[in-house]
């Protein structure tokens, strides 16, 4: 009973010396130290010498954020984006994050990137969070190593470059991130511009498989229909080409059109995707056919004749004779 007695003397005593110390830190906080305002301020986040209060500590962190105290920058950021202890306001914690990054604060460089790249809290801008996600990248922050992967795969805001989308996605993965293997393995098995290696490609995809990750199930599906480093297995392709379509794979949802018009005689497929994300000549060509034909699309010759020219864009080589033959017919009438 004794010792239980003492043990709560001392934690008394203890709580005490810790209020005297926030009460230190107050005077010198109002005092305009900055150093102590942003102290203060961790102490009423934590609740360590009084009691919690975030509305306390955002007062804290903005008062020694708005004197450039980098860190409270970023504290303040956070209260913002979070609504913690003021009203949320995401252009705010922008600016707050914006301020930190410029100086140097690494965490708040990372979230300058990512909110540049959503456009959240400011306006969405690619090329801007790429220059951001280059800087975090070079210190080897592995999400950014694969944003900047993504880019470069995807083309924007840069042109196209599968080798430098390798890079980087190399990068991540040797830090393990699975969205990164499931990446490069496309790349080392799909990608045009990039010496094949099956084999590696292969090694990459099983952990992304395992994780049901969509790009690697659309690869594994490609490396299937070619018969890319496997036994070649359309239909087995075309099972998972299907389970990447429903994660919204664009270029598995235009496989599974075809396999349906090719099967069933079905446009929906086609028609459901929108032209826009069609990237081989073979739809663009059986579009054509359809407009040309009229049996399942109204009849419609000027349709037709873009979708063969997009389709000979594509390489498509009927598409191309097709032209061909219709622009010697045209001389011929002349």
């Amino acid at each position: 009973m004794k010792i239980k007695k003492s043990l709560l003397i001392f934690a008394l005593v203890g709580m005490t010396f810790l209020c005297a110390d926030a009460q230190g830190l107050l005077q010198k906080a109002k005092s305009g130290n900055v150093r102590s305002m942003y102290e203060l301020a961790n102490q009423y986040y934590n609740g360590i010498g009084m009691l919690q209060s975030y509305k306390d500590a955002f007062i804290w962190y903005k008062q020694a954020a708005d004197r450039n105290h980098v860190e409270s920058q970023y504290r303040t950021a956070y209260m913002y984006e979070n609504g913690l202890g003021v009203t949320l306001n995401i252009t705010d914690a922008f600016n707050y994050y914006l301020k930190a990054a410029e100086r140097g604060n690494e965490k708040a460089q990372l979230k300058v990137a990512t909110m540049f790249d959503n456009g959240t809290g400011t306006t969405k801008s690619a090329a801007r969070a790429m220059l951001w996600y280059r800087l975090c990248a070079d210190r080897n922050e592995v999400y950014a190593q694969r944003r900047l992967g993504d880019m470069y795969l995807e083309g924007e805001p840069v042109e196209r470059n599968m080798q430098e989308a390798a890079y980087w996605y190399e990068k991540a993965v040797k830090q393990n991130d699975i969205s990164s293997m499931a990446s490069l393995a496309y790349i080392l098995s799909c990608g045009k511009s990039v010496k094949p290696d099956y084999d590696r490609a292969l090694e990459l995809l099983q952990i992304p498989l395992e994780n049901h990750y969509p790009m690697a199930q659309f690869t594994y599906a490609e490396m299937l229909y070619n018969g890319n480093g496997v036994e070649k297995d359309q239909n087995k392709a075309m099972e998972y080409y299907n389970l990447a379509a429903d994660h919204g794979i664009y270029q598995a949802k235009e496989m599974v059109a075809i396999d349906r018009y090719n099967t069933y005689g079905d446009l929906s497929g086609f028609l459901d995707a929108g032209l826009r994300s069609f990237t081989l000549g073979e739809s663009w060509l059986i579009l054509a056919k359809e407009y040309q034909s009229g049996r399942i699309l109204k009849k419609d010759n000027k349709e037709s004749l873009k979708c063969y020219k997009k389709a000979s864009e594509l390489g498509n080589s009927e598409a191309t004779e097709y032209l061909s033959t219709l622009k010697n017919s045209e001389k011929k009438k002349k």
